[in-house]
C-alpha cells in the first residue's frame, strides 16, 4: 500500500516532536516497519546535518504541530484545574478514588495518579502492596465491586440491588443480592430505590457471599 507524501510528513513531524516509532505506528495503523524505513530514509537524507537545515516547509510544519500540542496541553491543565477546584472529587469516597487509581499503575506514574485523584501518593503504594497480596476470593470481591459500581453510575443511582443483580446476571455474573448490598455499603453506594435502603445483618449478609462466573 502505497501512503501519501502528507502521511509521510506527519508521521516525521511526530517523529521530531519526541514520539517513538511503536507509538507512531500504533496511533496511525502503519506498519511498525514501515515507519522504521522512513524514520532511516530520512535519517539517510540528513546526513547528520542539524533540524535547521530541513526544508522550510517541514519547519513550519513541525512548528504548528507543537503549537496543537501545547494549546491541547494547556486546555487539560485547565480542565483539570477546574475539577480539582469543583471539589467534586473529594465527593467520591477515598476508598473509590484508590480503586480508580490503581489499575491505571501500569500506564500512569504513581505520582500523577495521586495528584490526579487527590490520594496520597502513599495510599497507593500501600494499597498496591496490599492488592500483591489478596486471595483470589479478595479479588474477585474487588471485581465484582468494580461492576456493581460501573452499573450504578451508569443508572445515575437510580437502580438497587436487586436490579444490578440482574444486569450482572445478564453478565455471566451471579451472585446474591445481599452481597452486592454489602459491597455497595463498603464502597458508600446508596440508592435512590427505596426498597434498597437497608443493609443486612453481619449474619445476612455470610449468607449471600457466593459469587459465581459464567463462562
Amino acid at each position: 500500500m502505497g501512503y501519501s507524501k502528507g502521511i509521510q510528513q506527519e508521521v516525521f513531524i511526530k517523529y521530531v516532536c519526541g514520539y517513538t516509532p511503536k507509538e507512531i505506528a500504533e496511533e496511525s495503523g502503519i506498519h511498525f516497519v514501515t515507519i522504521y524505513r522512513w524514520i532511516n530514509d530520512w535519517k539517510k537524507d540528513l546526513n547528520g546535518h542539524p533540524l535547521t537545515d530541513l526544508p522550510i516547509q517541514d519547519i513550519g510544519a513541525i512548528l504548528t504541530y507543537t503549537e496543537k500540542l501545547k494549546q491541547r496541553l494547556e486546555e487539560a491543565e485547565r480542565s483539570l484545574s477546574i475539577i480539582h477546584t469543583s471539589g467534586i472529587l473529594q465527593t467520591i469516597p477515598l476508598r473509590q478514588r484508590i480503586s480508580m487509581a490503581l489499575p491505571l499503575l501500569n500506564s500512569y506514574p504513581a505520582r500523577f495518579l495521586a495528584q490526579t485523584f487527590e490520594v496520597s501518593l502513599s495510599s497507593i503504594y500501600y494499597h498496591k502492596r496490599q492488592g500483591q497480596g489478596k486471595t483470589k476470593r479478595q479479588k474477585l470481591d474487588d471485581y465484582i465491586s468494580s461492576k456493581v459500581q460501573e452499573i450504578f453510575i451508569e443508572s445515575d443511582g437510580r437502580i438497587g440491588a436487586e436490579r444490578i443483580r440482574i444486569q450482572l446476571h445478564n453478565q455471566g455474573i451471579v451472585t446474591s443480592k445481599k452481597k452486592i448490598i454489602k459491597l455497595m455499603k463498603q464502597m458508600g453506594l446508596v440508592s435512590n430505590c427505596r426498597s434498597d435502603t437497608y443493609y443486612p445483618s453481619e449474619s445476612q449478609e455470610a449468607e449471600g457471599d457466593n459469587v459465581q462466573i459464567l463462562q
